[in-house]
């Protein structure tokens, strides 16, 4: 009878035998996978395309242009065009929305069709999705986006404050809108629009206001040099008239008066234009609230219970020319 470690070790010579057997059996099954002459390149039976664009299926609009002229055609090798369909899509996500042109029947079906679509209206970008249904009762789509070469550049809602409790009194409308404390302004010098800060305008009672950048020190507000100067005016528009500037034409922000105000209070709902050496805009404030918190004093000291304010603000900005 065989030794008991003679037939494990029988036993495992065999189980790496065969472990070597099959990972030469994989590795040839991969090489030959990546071997150029087994690769199939599917062409399906329906092609969509969009004259003048590209494979990334992005057009993009020259400023100021509102309404764009797809050149669509549908051409089929191996069946026939039953009909098709034009639906809006989301310009971000990309998902089916409502239809902007009713199903086109085709009897007798067809081999290739082409047909010009308009989309208008283009105050922000938009995305457009084919549909197409073969004789087979196949489904075939493909999406076009149309992308707007924007005069105004709106922020999300961004948050300043006057302190810097949570965040910063340093605003730059790059971005999709920023606030920056102190610690991380002097890295962005050239992009801080504006500031925010606690101010004594008239007696001794401080209220909120919107503060050149370069004019802190001089306020006695925590500062940081080599900030450039902004001006700023309140305006009689309302959120409507902001809300109504679209991003494709700035004309309305170029037109407002030059600002002159170095220091303006802030207040709840109202709409300020500002300016500085590169872009002009408007400031539109959803919300002012009081807090309590420690404040920053400008020799790095904290001082605590102290009351301060908080602003969420949208801007619009055009460069200026």
């Amino acid at each position: 009878m065989l030794n008991k470690n003679i037939v494990i070790k029988i036993k495992n010579n065999h189980m790496k035998k065969l472990i070597k057997l099959f990972m030469s059996a994989l590795i040839f099954v991969a090489v030959a996978g990546c071997d150029d002459t087994n690769k199939v390149d599917y062409v399906p039976p329906v092609k969509i395309t969009f004259e003048g664009v590209d494979d990334s299926n992005v057009v993009v609009v020259a400023k100021g242009d509102t309404s764009y002229t797809a050149n669509i055609t549908i051409s089929s090798s191996t069946s026939k065009i039953r009909s098709m369909a034009v639906y809006a899509a989301d310009s971000i996500t990309g998902a089916k929305g409502r239809k902007l042109k009713n199903d086109t029947l085709f009897n007798p079906t067809l081999n290739t069709y082409s047909f010009d679509f308009v989309i208008d209206d283009l105050k922000q970008n938009k995305a457009i999705l084919v549909e197409v249904e073969d004789d087979n009762l196949a489904n075939y789509s493909k999406k076009l986006f149309i992308q707007i070469t924007r005069d105004v550049f709106e922020t999300g809602i961004v948050t300043i404050e006057s302190s810097e409790a949570f965040f910063g009194p340093y605003y730059g409308s790059w971005l999709g809108g920023r606030s920056y404390i102190s610690k991380d302004a002097p890295k962005y010098v050239s992009e801080i629009d504006f500031s925010f800060g606690n101010i004594a305008i008239t007696g001794t009672d401080t209220v909120a206001a919107l503060v050149s950048p370069d004019k802190r020190q001089e306020l006695g507000l925590p500062f940081i040099p080599n900030l450039r100067a902004c001006t700023f005016e309140l305006t009689a528009l309302t959120k409507a008239n902001f809300d109504a500037i679209p991003a494709t034409d700035g004309a309305d922000i170029r037109a407002l008066a030059v600002p002159t105000q170095t220091v303006l209070k802030a207040e709840t709902g109202k709409i300020y234009s500002y300016e500085n050496d590169t872009e002009k805009g408007l400031i539109y404030i959803g919300a002012l609230q009081n807090k309590k918190g420690a404040l920053l004093q400008q020799n790095g000291t904290w001082v605590q219970n102290q009351t301060f304010h908080q602003l969420k603000i949208i801007t619009k900005t055009v460069m200026k020319e």
